[in-house]
């Protein structure tokens, strides 16, 4: 479990560009972007991370949820073909 925070927030890092929001904030309201528009815009990426982070870690949870499946069929087909 702790592995996987400490990929996550190595991965929310990279994606970030190691920015925080209120720099992202003040680069975007330089451009002459409304604060509310930078705000919405802020909001938006953030959202995008983590619904990718859920989607990974779900897609990682399946994935081995289907090896251990996997596993426990071959070991009941294997000892139903040896007659135990």
């Amino acid at each position: 479990m702790m592995k996987g925070i400490l990929i996550l927030a190595t991965v929310c890092s990279i994606l970030s560009g190691c920015s925080t929001s209120t720099s992202r904030m003040a680069a975007c309201e330089s451009q002459g972007v409304s604060r509310d528009a930078c705000y919405i815009a802020d909001q938006n990426r953030q959202s995008a991370i983590n619904a990718a982070a859920e989607k990974q870690a779900l897609e990682n949870a399946n994935a081995l949820y289907s090896n251990k499946i996997d596993q426990t069929h071959h070991h009941h087909k294997s000892a139903n073909s040896e007659g135990y």
